[in-house]
């Protein structure tokens, strides 16, 4: 008994450093490895419950699988409709938990402002997946009972997401990200508010050598200047770049903002405040 519970926990194990290296992988490919790295550590507090609640998953579903498979002696067709019936429902299940890390990579700067609602997403179809997998090994839990709670975190995974979404959709900007290509180097500017920006930039001939908290400023419609306090992302040197670049807080009576990065050209990017 012990040895099967040790099988299924390295089944678990190995499915959550799988979806971490998914990630780890996919990251590194579009925005290096400091940004795979930063990436996660910024946002940690959302991956780590995501992989670990992966991995309870895919541990329980194929408990559950081969308990169907005894039971199958003696009702063959019954069990393996059941089993059937609850590998496609996990299967299916899973692309919530793989379609934070397709937010936050694959799409990268495009969904950057729905990061912490995806990967929400993904930990709240995690207790979701784990839920339906109890249902299906507890057989002294009365049925009713579990469908109550897995209808209850159903509604309540479905409240907390959308208000979520909300909260990052009702934000005070426009984050359309902007790109500006000169003297073979590209910038690629998203808002995340109104005094960070994510960055990435990309060359294939210029050293990136250069330090943005020294190269940029942000100024709005009434005047005000604002010098970077803090770039978090990948070091000077190499041929990609990523981060963020932050600023003390805009005034609010600000409309508009525009913010200017000078390396080997001046470049200029501005959004308006709605």
């Amino acid at each position: 008994m012990e040895s099967n519970e040790s099988k299924y926990t390295l089944i678990g194990l190995f499915a959550s450093l799988l979806l971490l290296a998914f990630y780890v992988m996919v990251s590194s490919i579009l925005g290096g490895l400091s940004f795979a790295l930063s990436n996660f550590a910024q946002l940690w507090y959302w991956m780590v419950p995501l992989i670990i609640g992966f991995g309870v998953q895919i541990g329980m579903f194929f408990y559950a699988r081969d308990e169907m498979h005894k039971k199958a002696t003696a009702q063959a067709v019954a069990s393996t409709g059941i089993s059937t019936t609850s590998m496609i429902a996990c299967c299916a299940h899973h692309l919530a938990d793989i379609a934070p890390f397709l937010g936050i990579t694959a799409l990268g700067l495009f969904l950057i402002k729905y990061q912490s609602t995806l990967l929400l997403l993904g930990v709240l179809s995690n207790l979701l997946g784990i839920a339906y997998m109890a249902s299906l090994i507890t057989a002294k839990a009365p049925k009713a009972n579990m469908k109550a709670v897995f209808y209850s975190l159903l509604v309540l995974s479905i409240l907390v997401v959308s208000a979520s979404y909300w909260y990052a959709s009702k934000g005070s900007i426009n984050f359309e990200t902007i790109t500006s290509n000169k003297n073979n180097v590209e910038f690629q500017v998203t808002p995340l508010s109104a005094s960070e920006f994510q960055i990435a930039i990309n060359t294939h001939s210029v050293a990136l050598d250069f330090d943005l908290t020294k190269i940029s400023a942000l100024y709005d419609n009434i005047g005000n200047l604002y010098k970077p306090v803090k770039w978090e992302g990948s070091p000077p040197g190499s041929h990609h770049r990523s981060g963020t670049l932050k600023f003390p807080s805009v005034s609010g009576n600000a409309k508009s903002i525009k913010l200017v990065i000078t390396d080997s050209a001046a470049r200029e990017f501005s959004w308006n405040i709605k």
